[in-house]
C-alpha cells in the first residue's frame, strides 16, 4: 500500500527525532559481545581492520635467506592466495552494491511516437483515437532510512567483506607456514641423506672386511650374510630418503608455483636457528588470529542481519518526485503549459507479509546462533593449537638438549675408537660399531631439531603470524 501527501514535513517530523540516535535496526539486533568468550582474558574483541592485521614477516626470525626468497615467491604468485584475494574483491564489490540505496536514484525518460487508443475502450468520445505524444522528463527517489535498515545493511556487508579479507590473510598464513615446514623438512632430509650415505659406506666397508676375513679363514659365512643384510637395509633406507627428499622438493615447487626442475639446484642450508619462545605469551595475541577475526566479523554480521529482518516490519519511507514536459505536438513541447511534476513522500507497508517476515527473522536468529557456536568452536580450537604448539616446542627443546649430550658422548666414543684402532689397540670393527652409533645419534638429533622448528612454525601460525618482539 502506498500513501502520498504534500504534508511532507508533518509526516516526517515524528521520525526525524530518531536520526541522530543509534539506529533502530541496530537497537533491535542482538549483542554479539555477549557471545564472545572472555575466560581468563584469553580473547579480547578488536576492531582491527584487515589492513591493520599483524603482517610482520615472521619467517625472518629464522635468519635463512633461502626461506626468505621462497616465501617472497609464494607471496607473489600462488593460485590459492589469488583465489582468496578474488573473493575479497567480490565481497567489497557486494558492499558497494548494498551502499547504492543510500544515494538518490535518478532516472531520465525521453519518448516520442504515435499512438492509437481503442474506440471500444473509451468512456468518453474523443476527437480522434490516433495522436502523437512527446515526453521528456526525469524522476528521482530516495529512501530516507529513518530506521537505519539500509545503513545496517551496508555495515553488514562491510563486516562480511572484512571477514573475507581476514580469510585471505588466513589462507596466506597457512600457505607460508606450510612452505616453511616443507623447507625445514627438506633441510632435515638432506642432513639425513648425508648421514645415511655415510652409514651405507660403513656397511659396504664392513661387508668387504667380512669377506676378506672369510677368505683368510678367520671369519664365517654367517658374519658375511649379516654384513650383506646390513648393507641392503642401509641402501633401502638411503633410497627411501632420496624419494622423500624429492617429494618435499615437489611440494615446495607447487607452493611457489615453480617447475620442480627449476628447484633442482636448491641447496638447503643447515637447519636454521630456532627463535626463543618468550616465558609468557600475551593472551591478546589470540585476538589477531585471522580465523578468529573472521568468525568475529561473521558473528557481528549475523547479529545485524537479525535487526535488518526485524526492521522490515517497519514502514519504508521514501521521498519521490519527478518532472518534465509532455505534449501532443512537438512544436509546443517546450511551452510553459507542457510542464508537469510530481513530488511527495511514499510509505510502503507490507500488510499481508507478516508470516513471511516472521519466518525471515526466525531464520536470521538461527543463523546468529550458528555464528556464535562457530566462534566458540574457533576460539577453543585456537587455544588448543597454541597450547599444543607450546607443549611441543618446549618438550622438543628439552629433548634436543639431552640428545645433544648423547651425541657429544657418541662422538667422543667414536673418536676414541678411531685412535685405539690407529694405535693398534683394537680392530676396525670396533670403530665401525662406534661410528654407527654416532650416526644414529646424529640422525635422531637432526630429526628432533626439525620437529622443534616445525613446532615453532605451528606456534607462530596458531598466534596468527604474530610474535612478541623484545620479550
Amino acid at each position: 500500500m502506498r500513501i502520498r501527501s504534500r504534508l511532507l514535513p508533518l509526516l516526517l517530523l515524528p521520525f526525524v527525532i530518531f536520526v541522530g540516535c543509534r539506529s533502530v535496526t541496530e537497537q533491535m539486533s542482538p549483542d554479539a559481545n555477549e557471545q564472545i568468550p572472555t575466560a581468563d582474558g584469553s580473547f579480547k574483541h578488536t576492531d582491527s581492520t584487515p589492513g591493520r592485521l599483524d603482517n610482520s614477516e615472521w619467517w625472518t626470525l629464522f635468519n635463512d635467506p633461502t626461506l626468505n626468497q621462497l616465501i617472497t615467491n609464494l607471496n607473489a604468485a600462488n593460485p590459492d592466495a589469488e583465489a582468496a584475494l578474488a573473493r575479497v574483491d567480490q565481497s567489497f564489490a557486494a558492499m558497494g552494491i548494498t551502499r547504492a540505496p543510500t544515494y538518490p536514484t535518478v532516472r531520465g525518460n525521453l519518448s516520442g511516437g504515435r499512438r492509437r487508443d481503442s474506440i471500444n475502450n473509451l468512456l468518453f468520445p474523443i476527437a480522434t483515437p490516433e495522436y502523437n505524444r512527446f515526453m521528456l522528463g526525469a524522476s528521482a527517489s530516495w529512501e530516507l532510512d529513518l530506521w537505519g535498515r539500509v545503513r545496517a545493511s551496508v555495515k553488514r556487508e562491510r563486516l562480511r567483506a572484512e571477514a573475507e579479507a581476514v580469510n585471505y590473510h588466513n589462507v596466506l598464513l597457512s600457505l607460508q607456514a606450510s612452505l616453511a615446514q616443507q623447507y625445514f623438512a627438506h633441510c632435515a632430509a638432506h642432513t639425513e641423506l648425508s648421514l645415511l650415505q655415510r652409514s651405507n659406506d660403513l656397511a659396504a666397508e664392513n661387508l668387504e672386511m667380512q669377506k676378506a676375513r672369510l677368505r683368510m679363514g678367520q671369519g664365517v659365512q654367517a658374519e658375511v650374510a649379516n654384513a650383506q643384510l646390513e648393507l641392503q637395509n642401509a641402501a633401502t633406507a638411503l633410497e627411501a630418503s632420496r624419494r622423500n627428499t624429492g617429494r618435499l622438493l615437489h611440494a615446495i615447487a607447487e607452493l611457489t608455483e615453480t617447475i620442480p626442475s627449476e628447484l633442482s639446484n636448491l641447496e638447503p642450508a643447515l637447519l636454521p636457528g630456532i627463535p626463543d619462545i618468550p616465558v609468557g605469551l600475551p593472551s591478546d595475541l589470540l585476538a589477531l588470529r585471522p580465523d578468529l577475526l573472521a568468525a568475529d566479523r561473521q558473528l557481528r554480521s549475523a547479529a545485524l542481519q537479525v535487526g535488518i529482518r526485524k526492521a522490515n516490519f517497519l514502514p519504508q519511507i521514501s521521498l519521490v518526485g519527478g518532472g518534465g514536459i509532455a505534449s501532443l505536438k512537438a512544436d509546443n513541447l517546450f511551452a510553459a503549459d507542457s510542464t508537469l511534476f510530481d513530488l511527495g513522500p511514499e510509505v510502503d507497508i507490507g500488510i499481508f507479509q507478516y508470516r513471511l517476515r516472521k519466518a525471515a527473522v526466525a531464520q536470521a536468529k538461527a543463523q546468529f546462533r550458528e555464528a556464535a557456536a562457530n566462534f566458540k568452536a574457533a576460539f577453543l580450537t585456537a587455544v588448543k593449537e597454541v597450547d599444543d604448539a607450546l607443549l611441543d616446542a618446549r618438550s622438543y627443546s628439552r629433548e634436543i638438549t639431552l640428545q645433544r649430550q648423547a651425541l657429544q658422548a657418541a662422538t667422543e666414543a667414536a673418536e676414541a675408537a678411531r685412535k685405539r684402532f690407529d694405535t693398534g689397540l683394537t680392530n676396525y670393527f670396533d670403530f665401525i660399531a662406534a661410528e654407527r652409533v654416532r650416526l644414529q645419534t646424529a640422525a635422531r638429533e637432526s630429526t628432533l631439531t626439525s620437529e622443534r622448528l616445525l613446532a615453532t612454525v605451528r606456534l607462530i601460525q596458531a598466534l596468527g603470524g604474530s610474535w612478541p618482539s623484545g620479550k
